[in-house]
Parts: C-alpha cells; sequence; structure tokens
C-alpha cells in the first residue's frame, strides 16, 4: 500500500489525516491486515486476498456480511462492522487493492489456555444473545448444505502424491474415513437445516478481542449467515475450549453450553447431528486448503505454503473430532 493509495483512502472513508505509514497488524489466513494511526483516530485496514475477489458474487457476499455486522451492533452486540463511505458501501476499491476499514480495538486476543471458565460462559451467552435475535435481513440466502464428490478427495491426494506434498500420504490413509464423514455431515444436514439463524457463524478465540477481562468484541463477520444454532454452539465449545490444541477440555466446554443455557438459548437439536455437522465445515476447510496447497485460487508462493501447512494441521483435528465425537454430543444433550 503506497502513500498515494492511504491518502485516497483517508479521504474516501473520511478518517483525517495519516501520521504515519500503515503497520502490518496480525491477521488471518486468507487476509492481510494493517494499522493505520490518522488525525481521526486509529484503524484497522483488512486487504482481502486478491485470489477470493476473482470468485462471483464475493464482493456482494462481504457486503452483506458486513451489514449483519452492523445489524448485530445496533442490536446491542457487541460486533465491529466495516465503516461505510458513499451510500453504505463498505468496499474500498484503490487500484489493485480492495480493502475493508474498522475502527481498532485495543485488546487482546486470547490463547485458549489463557481462556477463563468465566470467559467461555459469556461465549456463551453472546451467542444465546444472538440467537434470541432472530435477525432477519434482505438478501441473506438460504443455507445451501455443502456435496463433496467422493472423487474429489482421491484426485487431489493423487495431485499431490505427484508433487510430493506432505499432506499427500496421511490424507490419503484416510480417504475411507473422509468419506464416512462426509456421509454422516450430509445426513446431519437433512435434519440440522430445518431450523436456522443469522450469526456470526465462526465465534472462535482468533475472532473475538477482549478490551477488558469482561468485554469481548467480535470481529471478522465474513463468514456470517444462516447457521443452525447448536451447531454454531458446539463449533463455538470447541474452540474455546482447546480443539486446536489436539484436545478440547470438558470444563470450557460446559462452561460454554452453561453459559448459552444461562442466557436463555435453548438447545433443540441432537449433539451428535451437530458435531456431525461440524465436522462437515473442516472437511470443507481441508478441501479448500488441498486445493490451494496444488496452486489452486492462489496467486502466490506464500498462499501455496499456507495450504500445505493447513492442509497438515486439519488432519489431526478430524481425527480428534471423530474420536471424541460421542462424549461431546452427550455434554451437549444432557443441557437440553
Amino acid at each position: 500500500m503506497n502513500t498515494t493509495q492511504v491518502m485516497r483512502l483517508c479521504t474516501m472513508a473520511g478518517l483525517g489525516e495519516p501520521l504515519e505509514e500503515p503497520q502490518a497488524a496480525s491477521g488471518g489466513l486468507l487476509h492481510r491486515v494493517w494499522r493505520l494511526t490518522t488525525t481521526g483516530g486509529t484503524f484497522a485496514l483488512k486487504q482481502l486476498n486478491s485470489a477470493l475477489l476473482q470468485k462471483p458474487g464475493v464482493l456482494q457476499a462481504y457486503r452483506l456480511s458486513e451489514n449483519i455486522a452492523g445489524a448485530m451492533a445496533a442490536q446491542g452486540i457487541p460486533a465491529v462492522a466495516a465503516l461505510a463511505h458513499s451510500a453504505g458501501n463498505v468496499i474500498y476499491e484503490l487500484d489493485d487493492l480492495t480493502l475493508l476499514v474498522y475502527k481498532w480495538i485495543d485488546g487482546t486476543i486470547l490463547p485458549v489456555e489463557s481462556v477463563t471458565h468465566e470467559q467461555a460462559a459469556q461465549i456463551g451467552a453472546l451467542l444465546a444473545r444472538m440467537h434470541a435475535l432472530h435477525l432477519q435481513l434482505p438478501g441473506v440466502a438460504p443455507l445451501e448444505w455443502t456435496h463433496f464428490e467422493d472423487e474429489d478427495w482421491d484426485i487431489l491426494t493423487f495431485q499431490a502424491s505427484d508433487l510430493n506434498l506432505p499432506w499427500a500420504n496421511p490424507v490419503r490413509s484416510l480417504l475411507p474415513r473422509l468419506l464416512e464423514w462426509t456421509r454422516a455431515y450430509e445426513e446431519a444436514g437433512k435434519v440440522l437445516s430445518q431450523r436456522m439463524v443469522i450469526s456470526h457463524t465462526h465465534c472462535d478465540p482468533s475472532n473475538v478481542i477482549w478490551s477488558s477481562p469482561t468485554q469481548p468484541w467480535l470481529i471478522d463477520w465474513e463468514a456470517a449467515g444462516l447457521i443452525n444454532p447448536t451447531m454454531e454452539l458446539v463449533g463455538a465449545a470447541l474452540t474455546w475450549s482447546g480443539l486446536l490444541l489436539g484436545q478440547a477440555g470438558e470444563a470450557r466446554f460446559s462452561a460454554v453450553l452453561q453459559g448459552y443455557r444461562s442466557a436463555g438459548g435453548e438447545i433443540e437439536d441432537s449433539g451428535q447431528a451437530a458435531l456431525h455437522a461440524y465436522m462437515g465445515s473442516w472437511l470443507g476447510w481441508l478441501l479448500f486448503n488441498m486445493r490451494r496447497s496444488l496452486g489452486e485460487c492462489v496467486t502466490n508462493e506464500e498462499e501455496k505454503l499456507i495450504g500445505i501447512r493447513e492442509t497438515s494441521n486439519t488432519v489431526p483435528i478430524l481425527r480428534t473430532l471423530a474420536t471424541n465425537a460421542a462424549s461431546w454430543a452427550a455434554l451437549v444433550d444432557a443441557c437440553q
């Protein structure tokens, strides 16, 4: 991002005069994030992944997800929504850059091991508040349950083997289980898709900034849309209790569920269906990163390397989910 682009952005968004060059900040796995300080305050600039922008409808999807964030904020949810410029448009296009602009939130993204039971319960309560809104917005399309083609897993692992990618053999050894998990996911979809709410859909620790030990702020709403509430609750309980570290702790898992129930949330679907559905979201992430590591939908070598890393990281997560699904489902069912 050059000086001219920064000046143009500040003018378009009414941010004031820049006081320094944008500073690279910690971002997600898809986009770059910059911190910009101006006479009008401090702002986060999300530079959208150019490869993803090549897909039809992506910009409209970003506009819609930020509308959801804004609507949530208007209802008292601590949601960080993008700042709009002309006619409510939140997309800023500057030459080859496509940006979203947010007010900077001073705070901390907590590592899972530092999350207290009280904070885990607070996340459950926040989900209950969002689900209770039954938010209605125009343009939110009905959720289409993803269908995975059996041959995709086969073909992609062969291609990876030809390229000597490190994940080729581990994923190929999982093929029978991948097909089994895919079937379970699709069966769960027949049940869970009957009950949907508009929500964040990805309320994990990396998407929450704590400005104090008791004040969370939800960021990164790009996946916002329709989701089954029990599926979202289970996903949050798992990530906030340590799934990505290799094993979710029962105490924090239960704390998220209890926080949800204490705030008035009702768990109306089975834990098993929710677990199978949540596994399907990881199957989708696995497939996306397999394709990314093979050079699909990427613009540089760094993105391919991220794809390779994330593919390798996702395999043990799926194994952990499969091994412990029954016990976690029982905890969910006990809260009904």
